[in-house]
């Protein structure tokens, strides 16, 4: 009898020690990584929760743990994870890198208690919140790391030749639509065969807000040679150089989104215009009236 309390008592003594030995009193769960994102829009799409729907399927999210973001400051916030009554306040912080990449480092310190079973229960779930972690920053860097997901168009960098122009600008008493674009370059195509030119080219336009009841439309086309400027038809070079573009198939509301993207692009990566952006018409929208067949570019002058 002795024997077997002894052997018990061994047992129980080796497990005890086991346990401290190869469980810490606090366990670190630690997550790091560089993207191709800038701070910006790494920022953006951390830090706001209402975005993470752009990276993650936040209702298998929330199946496994409930996400707040709290302490939110200008490098680093406080993801805390909590379920069942338990909650884990992580740590995230963002890492400058240059213009045009991110550092992402999440941790967080996991005390164990000094209870031998509360230190495995502890480890258990250490396991299962590095699991979650890990699956969350695998979605994270596959999403920041794909710029064309991130600004929800694909923008690329381009070189615009100098070519003469033929333009005319009106301003309206409301947003303007395609259709004004179109009546608008129909009168600078009758201009310019006047001077015995034509387009070379697909049109172009460009509007803007003037004040809450104003906007100004502008239309151009490239021409053959340098024309007259004659009343409101203003013959004009477009200087070539540097830009950002993009290439939109459908209708107004993704030209729409698209150009939100661009911006964004263009603020993310704190680039300045030297002119003003435009779109140029791939598609003759007077002929072809399916809109998921409308092509349309949308170019934004930069200083690299």
């Amino acid at each position: 009898m002795k024997k077997v309390l002894l052997a018990f008592t061994v047992i129980v003594v080796l497990f005890v020690a086991g346990v401290y030995l190869f469980v810490p009193k606090q366990l670190r769960i630690a997550e790091a990584g560089i993207v191709t994102a800038t701070f910006p829009a790494a920022k953006r799409f951390i830090f706001d929760r209402g975005l993470w729907s752009k990276w993650a399927d936040t209702t298998k999210l929330e199946q496994a743990y409930h996400h707040d973001i709290t302490n939110t400051f200008f490098t680093k916030t406080d993801i805390v994870l909590s379920k069942a009554g338990e909650s884990f306040p992580t740590s995230l912080r963002l890492i400058p890198l240059g213009n045009d990449s991110t550092g992402i480092e999440w941790e967080y310190n996991m005390p164990t208690g000094n209870n031998p079973f509360t230190r495995i229960a502890r480890y258990q779930e250490a396991k299962q919140l590095k699991t979650h972690m890990d699956s969350m920053m695998f979605k994270l860097n596959v999403f920041l790391n794909d710029l064309d997901r991130v600004y929800g168009t694909a923008v690329r960098k381009a070189q615009l030749p100098d070519r003469p122009l033929l333009s005319k600008l009106v301003v309206l008493n409301r947003e303007p639509h395609a259709n004004d674009a179109y009546a608008l370059l129909s009168e600078v195509k009758a201009a310019a065969r006047q001077q015995n030119d034509s387009a070379v080219g697909p049109a172009m336009k460009y509007s803007s807000r003037l004040d809450s009841t104003h906007y100004e439309l502008m239309v151009a086309i490239p021409t053959s040679r340098m024309l007259k400027t004659k009343g409101d038809f203003v013959a004009k070079g477009l200087v070539g150089g540097n830009l950002i573009a993009t290439e939109v198939r459908g209708g107004e509301a993704a030209l729409q989104r698209a150009w939100e993207g661009i911006r964004q692009y263009k603020a993310d990566y704190r680039l300045s215009s030297p002119a003003i952006p435009f779109e140029e018409f791939v598609t003759d929208r007077t002929i072809v009236s399916d809109t998921t067949k409308w092509i349309t570019k949308i170019f934004y002058p930069i200083r690299f």
